[in-house]
């Protein structure tokens, strides 16, 4: 899946959001070498995906999702790129801690795989 505006624009980002939520349905942190942290459990960026999966097809996915630093890694940018993908895929608001700064993450699929 190809992500529009997935190149230098990603990590600038949206705009740094200003009305954050109180509560996230699901919170992700980064992690060492593109992996993310998920309640405790290391998930691959596949893992996370079919784990995604999973709450689609019981008709339980998150309406807003949190990505954020942990203690061991900042927020990379394929973890972003993944992050945005995983968005358009299963359609929840995400946010993203960029360096401090709440960004909403406003991903949009490519034109070319809406025609597929």
């Amino acid at each position: 899946m190809l992500l529009a505006g997935c190149n230098g624009n990603v990590r600038s980002g949206g705009p740094v959001v200003a009305n954050v939520p109180l509560h996230y349905d699901m919170v992700l942190e980064s992690y060492k070498n593109g992996q993310f942290l998920l309640d405790g459990a290391l998930l691959s960026p596949e893992d996370l995906a079919s784990h995604f999966r999973y709450l689609d097809e019981r008709k339980k996915l998150p309406k807003t999702v949190l990505l954020k630093p942990s203690s061991e890694s900042s927020v990379k940018d394929s973890q972003l790129r993944w992050f945005a993908g995983l968005q358009v895929t299963f359609g929840f608001t995400g946010y993203a801690d960029l360096d401090g700064k709440l960004t909403l993450v406003n991903a949009q699929a490519h034109p070319d795989d809406k025609k597929k």
